[in-house]
């Protein structure tokens, strides 16, 4: 009786799976076959991944999706690990949209369905509790998807552009005369090109994602995770900017293997370090600004309590 009521008790305060090791092995066995149904698609993905700059971060995704996990797992709801039924309807409904986009060559439904057969396969093998708790970390991995032909072009030009045209003003602000024209800047006889893969998409997707698992793991109210998430879009810009702009003064200062040296290798390992540190100070200009009622009621007493010149404590009446 009294080895019961204990196991109830850590029932209630745990998620228990003691076969973990079996449903490890079937899940070895799900992304297996994932990997077999899906080749296409993932080889085409590793492809872009190690080809296209803007997509290299795709590599660490799913690593960082499994640590988000991980971070979760204090979410999970108390009880014993079982598997859900309505996994195999996920499962059963991501391989007949796999099979559609196929046919039509939409590769966007493809991801979808790959995303929707992972979500089917936790639920068939791990449960719906462990889906319930983690399921921000299964959504995370929607980063590594390439983002379709249309949308990249449509946002790569106007980030050239304006890339282009407010990197010349603040050249124009450090003693350098220079003017954009389209996604040039021409800074007297010379002339600096802002290429595609330059057009700070790389930075936008990566900082996206770095700001979704920020959102994730951080505990702060809706309207303060919105801002860090929308926030991505100028720290990215910002961060672009500033690499252009410090490649033509290393051009204008330098010369041209200076500006390759600054452009192509320490600008590009400097911008995610910038970015994560703008996030940072980001983070704490919201605790700064923005202090909880209770927090500040707390300081207050403790103002009260201390005795300090000028200062009245207030009585409250019962």
């Amino acid at each position: 009786m009294e080895a019961k009521s204990i196991l109830k008790s850590h029932e209630v305060k745990s998620w228990i799976c003691d076969d973990w090791k079996v449903r490890a092995v079937w899940s070895v066995a799900f992304c297996a076959a994932l990997w077999i149904l899906f080749a296409d698609l993932l080889a085409a993905f590793v492809n872009r991944w190690a080809n296209e700059p803007q997509y290299s971060h795709g590599f660490a995704i799913p690593i960082m999706a499994a640590w988000l996990g991980w971070y979760l797992s204090d979410r999970i709801q108390s009880g014993v690990a079982g598997s859900c039924k309505w996994g195999l309807l996920w499962v059963a409904s991501g391989v007949i949209l796999h099979v559609i986009s196929v046919y039509l060559f939409v590769e966007i439904g493809d991801c979808a369905a790959l995303l929707l057969c992972i979500t089917g396969g936790i639920l068939l093998i791990w449960g719906r509790r462990l889906v319930l708790g983690v399921w921000p970390a299964v959504m995370f991995l929607m980063f590594m998807f390439p983002l379709p032909f249309r949308i990249e072009r449509m946002l790569s030009g106007p980030l050239q552009l304006y890339g282009a045209s407010e990197s010349a003003y603040y050249i124009q602000t450090c003693g350098i005369p220079a003017i954009a024209k389209g996604s040039m800047i021409l800074m007297g006889d010379h002339k600096l090109g802002v290429a595609e893969a330059c057009s700070g998409m790389r930075m936008l997707t990566v900082f996206v994602a770095i700001s979704a698992a920020t959102v994730i793991i951080c505990k702060r109210t809706v309207w303060e995770k919105a801002i860090i998430l929308f926030s991505a879009v100028p720290i990215a810009l910002i961060c672009n900017i500033a690499r252009i702009v410090a490649t033509a003064l290393a051009h204008h200062t330098f010369g041209q293997e200076m500006a390759d040296l600054v452009f192509h290798d320490l600008s590009g390992w400097l911008m995610m370090p910038s970015a994560m540190l703008l996030l940072y100070i980001e983070l704490k200009l919201l605790d700064w600004l923005f202090v909880p009622a209770a927090k500040s009621e707390q300081k207050l007493r403790s103002v009260n309590h201390a005795g300090l010149p000028g200062v009245m404590p207030v009585a409250r009446s019962h």
